[in-house]
């Protein structure tokens, strides 16, 4: 909320890798007056089932659509997604 009492926008969306509680705590303390939401990371693992489980055997997505973990991630336990724009 800003001074007015509105709702901010965030500016950008940081999710932070489950477990991570230091880094979580010190991330949404950092960042509390800046406009920037702090999230767990929900994803309890892959999603996906194995090719030995699809009913055809076969693989229909040929390739993983992921990319490369970014570094913050990897190292750091977390990442910074830029907020979406609004039209206005």
């Amino acid at each position: 909320m800003n001074e007015a009492g509105h709702a901010v926008e965030p500016t950008a969306l940081i999710v932070v890798r489950a477990g991570a509680v230091d880094r979580f705590a010190g991330l949404r303390a950092a960042f509390a007056t800046e406009g920037v939401e702090v999230v767990w990371d929900r994803r309890l693992g892959e999603r996906r089932r194995s090719s030995d489980d699809s009913p055809s055997g076969s693989e229909r997505r040929r390739r993983d659509r992921r990319g490369f973990e970014p570094t913050s991630w990897a190292l750091l336990d977390f990442l910074v997604v830029p907020a979406r724009s609004r039209a206005s």
